[in-house]
């Protein structure tokens, strides 16, 4: 095991799939992994190994020369720990081993070749990285292979690997789905998985991320983002009709992503119809983690864990500098004596860690022109690459942090509109306003922060001022008070202790 990760550092990842072959660069912040490169070559490695036992070779020579490139990029940016590793088309072919000692003779590069188990149990615990309170079954569906693992408050449990995979299925004669769907339906009879257990499926992989844009295309979904991007069981059928009965070029035109997997999109959208039926699950989340992160999360420290996957994020995106992560600590706890007493959001515990994230964001719109950050703020945490976060609670984020700098609504937010209700938009302003009260008075300094005390009593928002800093509470942090006061019902008293 490779040494463990450092707070700062990038790392990068190698991934020799079945289908495609992809280089990740990290930023690593504590716990938050932040792409910073991602590079990827359709290269169809195990197009053949069902027909032959051996690896394509027109995609050895793909994932040849794409590991060479990848490699000459990784010495370039002085990337010091580096992760290859294959899975199922590599560990199945007669000559997987040859092909991995070929590319450590060219490159350097020693790809580690994962078992079934292994497969199955990296996916999971880089899905628990994006989703920490996942509970359910994690499916990764790569090119040759189906996993299949458990999740929940324990950790990752048992997993299963199944060879379900598109280019497994595929033959050389045109999709058929009734084949297809018996056959898939028959070789996942035989796991203790499924079972009709209901609840949540997670989905991993290129091809069910592709049909999850295409669910958002079809529903007009107001947030294209992947991340937890929720399917009831009445859609994934939907998708999956309306999937197999298109065409190669109707596929291409339906959704972008669709283009360069139209050939083996069929398959992948009959899998998860079938994996939907067989455990007769709830909904499906597509999962934009998945076996990179887990590679990652093995090396990660005990104190980085320890750390609230969305609070990392956020405050890996409001940036390394220490006052601005300092700031953003105190500010998470000199606002939470305002909220006492008024009713969740989200529920008590994810309130308080979105009130956490939402303080390590509070200065993100700094650098900007005050002309152009409200506009830009709301899109930008809506959008911003965030851990362990719904779509309804993005939308909350975001709205939160455009009301730090303003009162008005988000203007043409359709995600503001229709993923959050009235209550809901009235908590957001609430907590925008606070996060603004907190950052004027003091000036974003985490010392004069400590100068004053908020706290929601008896019907009152009383803030409490040192007389030393009396002089820091001007008209307008008398304002910024009263605004803080007025979103949550209360009256505004100011007192000099």
């Amino acid at each position: 095991m490779s040494r463990t990760l450092r707070d700062g550092q990038e790392a990068a990842v190698i991934d020799v799939g079945s289908n495609s072959v992809r280089l990740v660069v990290y930023r690593i912040d504590g716990r938050a992994m932040t792409p910073i490169l991602n590079e990827k070559v359709m290269a169809g490695l195990g197009r053949d190994v069902m027909r032959t036992g051996k690896l394509s070779r027109t995609g050895v020579e793909t994932a040849r020369a794409a590991i060479k490139r990848f490699a000459t990029l990784i010495e370039a940016l002085d990337i010091k720990d580096v992760y290859p590793v294959a899975t199922a088309a590599v560990r199945e072919a007669e000559d997987g081993r040859a092909f991995a000692a070929q590319i450590a003779e060219e490159t350097g590069l020693k790809l580690r070749i994962l078992s079934g188990e292994d497969e199955a149990r990296l996916s999971a615990l880089g899905v628990t990285a994006g989703a920490p309170d996942a509970t359910g079954l994690v499916g990764d569906l790569g090119g040759a292979s189906l996993e299949l693992v458990e999740v929940g408050p324990k950790g990752v449990g048992r997993g299963e690997t199944f060879p379900l995979g598109p280019l497994t299925l595929a033959r050389d004669d045109e999709f058929d789905y009734a084949r297809v769907g018996d056959h898939v339906s028959e070789v996942l009879s035989s796991t203790k998985l499924l079972g009709k257990r209901g609840g949540d499926f997670y989905a991993v992989g290129g091809a069910w991320r592709a049909l999850g844009r295409i669910d958002i295309a079809l529903s007009n979904h107001p947030l294209g983002v992947l991340h937890h991007h929720q399917m009831k069981r009445a859609s994934v059928l939907r998708v999956v009709e309306v999937v197999r009965k298109q065409s190669k070029r109707s596929l291409e035109k339906l959704e972008e992503a669709a283009a360069k997997r139209a050939d083996t999109l069929p398959y992948a959208a009959v899998v998860l119809e079938r994996v939907m039926l067989a455990g007769n699950f709830d909904r499906v989340i597509v999962s934009a983690y998945g076996l990179r992160e887990g590679v990652l999360m093995e090396r990660m420290s005990e104190q980085a864990l320890s750390v609230h996957p969305l609070i990392a994020a956020a405050e890996a995106l409001a940036g390394r500098w220490s006052r601005t992560r300092a700031f953003g600590q105190a500010l998470e706890h000199w606002i939470a004596p305002i909220f006492a007493g008024q009713p969740p959001v989200f529920g008590k515990k994810r309130d308080e860690v979105l009130r956490g994230a939402a303080a390590r964001l509070a200065d993100v719109g700094g650098p900007l022109h005050p002309d152009q950050r409200v506009e830009i703020m709301f899109d930008l945490i809506l959008r911003a690459p965030l851990a362990a976060i719904s779509h309804e609670e993005r939308a909350f984020l975001a709205a939160a942090i455009h009301h730090r700098y303003t009162k008005l609504p988000p203007r043409h937010a359709d995600a503001y509109l229709r993923l959050l209700s009235e209550d809901e938009q009235a908590a957001a302003a609430a907590l925008g306003a606070a996060l603004r009260l907190g950052a004027d008075l003091s000036g974003r300094s985490q010392p004069l922060l400590a100068s004053f005390e908020a706290r929601a009593v008896d019907g009152k928002l009383v803030l409490r001022v040192k007389k030393a800093a009396a002089h820091l509470v001007t008209e307008t942090a008398s304002r910024r008070l009263d605004a803080v006061a007025q979103a949550l019902g209360l009256t505004a008293e100011t007192k000099i202790v």
